[in-house]
């Protein structure tokens, strides 16, 4: 008589697990850690692994964010995987409201991106907030550019991630010049914005641009004055602090 077939589980099948560490490229995705997963072993004949195919949703009650409407086939389905090295899938375990569904779902989807793009060598520059603050500030009151990106890989020529809340990059322009350029030949997108958000915030963009023509708070001549925000998350738009071309008075927008 044939023993009656065990029915699967919610844990992932091995198969499941290779392609998780497949797709992201043996590297752990959490943006702040991207550890490799694999490397040699003492033994020629060997290879250590320190990867974990970890749960998005969990598998079993009592573990973080678990979803008690999912079925065991959803639990162990692909969509429902991420690879990350062992610390940091023990991390994201221990603190459930660090790391949420949603932040997880695109880390799963940026780093396998990072992947395709050819890794972060082939970004041109990278711009990276956590929890507040301004990654960057470009300025530019005169006939020249502010900052100017040339970028020949296949990957963007930059890449502009905020995470929870802050500013990724403030650009302000107020004479005849160009506040930021960006040029790239290697056929890769010259720019991306990324806003991942983990918590309430009550505004939230990719790009923000505003352009203001006014008499300048200092000597009264007609300016006009510009700002872009790339990649905000927060409760109020950022204020910016422009100069005048011609007197280098303080003016707010």
């Amino acid at each position: 008589m044939k023993g009656k077939k065990m029915p699967a589980g919610p844990d992932f099948f091995e198969k499941t697990k290779q392609t998780l560490a497949k797709r992201a490229g043996q590297v752990c995705s959490n943006p702040d850690c991207k550890r490799p997963t694999s490397g040699p072993h003492s033994d020629e004949s060997k290879a250590v692994n320190l990867g974990e195919a970890a749960h998005i949703r969990a598998a079993r009650k009592d573990q973080a964010r678990y979803d008690p409407k999912m079925t065991d086939e959803e639990r162990r389905d692909i969509s429902n995987g991420i690879w990350l090295c062992r610390e940091c899938a023990k991390k994201m375990d221990l603190d459930e409201a660090q790391y949420p569904v949603e932040l997880l779902i695109k880390w799963k989807e940026l780093h396998e991106k990072w992947i395709s793009d050819g890794k972060p060598d082939d970004s041109g520059r990278e711009v990276i907030v956590k929890d507040g603050g301004t990654g960057s500030i470009v300025s530019n009151e005169g006939p020249g550019i502010g900052l100017d990106i040339q970028h020949h890989g296949k990957g963007p020529a930059e890449r502009i991630v905020v995470e929870g809340s802050g500013v990724g990059e403030l650009i302000t322009n107020s004479g005849q010049g160009t506040g930021k350029r960006i040029v790239s030949t290697g056929g890769g997108p010259a720019s991306e914005s990324h806003v991942i958000v983990n918590r309430p915030v009550n505004m939230a963009m990719g790009m923000g641009v505003t352009t203001v023509v006014k008499d300048c708070d200092s000597c009264g001549r007609t300016v006009q004055f510009s700002k872009v925000i790339q990649g905000f998350a927060g409760d109020r738009e950022p204020k910016a602090e422009v100069r005048c071309p011609y007197c280098g008075g303080v003016n707010i927008i």
